[in-house]
């Protein structure tokens, strides 16, 4: 308290002296303090209970209760106990200072009155006074930190026993795909943590019954597994309230007015005394409940428990989740694998019995152009003419329908193969084609790989021809190289033919699309798609880089160490 918060103290002074009030009075209020004043005990203690002055001046002699006994009172008072209290009186033995300071004050100041050592007295008590109410208020405050801060070191600590518990419950439940292994890795770790005599997930069914799908209880206690819960045991209601992540916690399920009969006389053929109830969600929908009993006594859950079983809850409904979906994805991937098994198998088939009658159709057309051909119309000359060619690229079509679907099930093994020999068959293959488009087929050094000789040779042969087909006014050039890059080998083979627009670079690779005219670059617009299908049962990747008229580079890779 400074100087001037000093002299705006209010101070109570009590005497039985009027003289001594007025003189008092006068002098105090001409330093700056409010003075307020009583003529006996009865009065000072009153006065000091609704004033609560900063400090009271109080002579000892008085008629009726004496200086000794107000004080005494004033002390005992929780209202007025911090108080400083400062005797005026006559008395010099050293015996009534010693009682009075054993009864709570803090000075005296001997009559006749000095009044600058009055005011001295009085500025340095309420100085004091200040001091020690700011250090008890410094200290509240201190222990008001203090508390805080251990509560805070036990929330962490309960934070982090109860991240470590789930961390660890989470791993075991998502050691497993399987929903019968994660149901009941969660029970049993539930029950451990929380030391409960049961744990129970229990499933909800549509048509409004449900059953346990998982349990661990103690030994001695029935079993909830394969009870059929009734509808009335978890109302639509209830349900609902569930859904929007209710948490149910019941300490004592024969004293819970809450708890409907039904369900009390449902719980006691499982002995259970109370439980814990939490929901498991899954994609916004109740999937059904992961339920705590306990069964030898009634218990108070505690926060920490119901938010661990809560979090527990969230990490079933993750992992079921996870598990669902791998369930709908295998089911795909089989479902998928039998489609494709069975598309392949038809185009198989059906270009393999198609090849017979097409075969005939062709002869008799071939024929008929022989024998016939300059003996009709000019007309009927084109018909034929358009007719032999219709059948015979319906034969080639079929071919390579038939190529195409043979390289995932008429392949051979893979083999330590010679990627300069396979080149160098392909080249062979289309010697042909190459004298006739005086083309010029170049390679360097290739390395041996981890494939398939016959569709290695198909691959290189099919983007060979490419360069040979889509070539330009000049003779055709096709180089190929290959470098390793990490762990596959990369391959190129690039022309100098008329190109590809970039929107294109993927469209070329699916069967049956064609960028160019049939009559100026014939073809059926499968060998890219062969070429693709091979890649990919290799395990490696094709693309193509190419602008219109500055040549195609294809790309693809081969694992360096054939298929993992």
């Amino acid at each position: 308290m400074s100087e001037d918060t000093a002299s705006t103290a209010t101070i109570l002074v009590v005497d039985d002296t009027p003289t001594n009030l007025e003189v008092l009075f006068d002098f105090l209020s001409n330093a700056g303090f409010k003075v307020l004043f009583a003529e006996d005990g009865e009065s000072a203690l009153e006065k000091a209970h609704y004033a609560a002055p900063d400090l009271i001046l109080l002579d000892i002699l008085m008629p009726g209760m004496d200086g000794f006994e107000t004080c005494r009172r004033l002390k005992a008072s929780p209202l007025t106990a911090a108080i400083p209290v400062i005797f005026l009186t006559a008395l010099t033995d050293t015996s009534d200072k010693v009682k009075g300071f054993a009864l709570g004050a803090v000075d005296f100041i001997t009559k006749p009155l000095q009044y600058e050592e009055v005011l001295a007295r009085v500025k340095t008590h309420l100085r004091l006074q200040a001091l020690t109410q700011q250090l008890q208020d410094q200290n509240a405050r201190l222990e008001r930190e203090v508390q805080e801060r251990t509560q805070a070191e036990a929330a962490l600590r309960q934070q982090n026993q109860r991240s470590q518990l789930l961390a660890g419950v989470s791993l075991k439940i998502r050691q497993s795909l399987q929903i019968s292994d994660i149901l009941q890795t969660s029970v049993t770790e539930v029950k451990a943590i929380l030391q409960a005599d049961r744990v129970l997930i229990y499933r909800l069914w549509p048509d409004g019954t449900g059953s346990g799908v998982a349990e661990a209880v103690q030994p001695g206690l029935p079993e909830v597994m394969g009870v059929v819960f009734p509808q009335e045991v978890f109302p639509p209601e209830s349900r609902e309230q569930y859904r929007q992540g209710r948490i149910r916690l019941l300490a004592d399920v024969n004293q819970d007015e809450q708890v409907a009969d039904c369900l009390v006389d449902f719980l006691r053929q499982f002995w259970v005394q109370a439980k814990l109830v939490v929901p498991i969600i899954t994609q916004g929908d109740l999937w059904g409940l992961l339920i705590a009993h306990q069964c030898s006594a009634p218990r108070q859950w505690t926060t920490f428990e119901r938010d661990l079983l809560q979090q527990l809850a969230n990490q079933v409904a993750i992992a079921l989740t996870q598990a669902q979906l791998l369930e709908q994805e295998v089911l795909q991937r089989q479902e998928l694998a039998r489609s494709n098994d069975e598309l392949q198998k038809f185009a198989y088939v059906a270009s393999h019995d198609l090849q017979e009658p097409l075969r005939m159709v062709t002869s008799y057309l071939q024929l008929i152009e022989r024998r016939y051909k300059g003996q009709l119309d000019a007309d009927a000359d084109d018909f034929i003419q358009f007719a032999v060619d219709g059948a015979l690229r319906m034969r080639t079509l079929i071919n390579d329908l038939l190529t195409y679907s043979r390289v995932g099930t008429q392949g051979r093994a893979f083999e330590l193969t010679s990627s300069t020999q396979a080149v160098e068959r392909a080249i062979a293959n289309l010697k042909v084609a190459i004298d006739e488009s005086e083309a010029t087929v170049t390679y360097g050094e290739l390395p041996p790989v981890e494939a398939d000789p016959t569709q290695l040779t198909q691959l290189f042969q099919n983007l060979i021809s490419n360069g040979i087909k889509f070539r330009r006014a000049a003779p055709a050039r096709v180089a190929i190289e290959a470098s390793q890059k990490e762990d596959a080998w990369l391959f190129s083979v690039q022309d100098n033919g008329i190109g590809i627009a970039p929107q294109y670079a993927d469209q070329i690779f699916v069967i049956f699309q064609r960028l160019n005219n049939r009559t100026i670059y014939p073809g059926t617009g499968i060998g890219l798609a062969v070429c693709k299908k091979i890649v990919e049962r290799h395990g490696g990747k094709i693309w193509v880089q190419s602008k219109p008229n500055q040549g195609s580079t294809f790309y693809f890779t081969i694992p360096a160490g054939g298929m993992s």
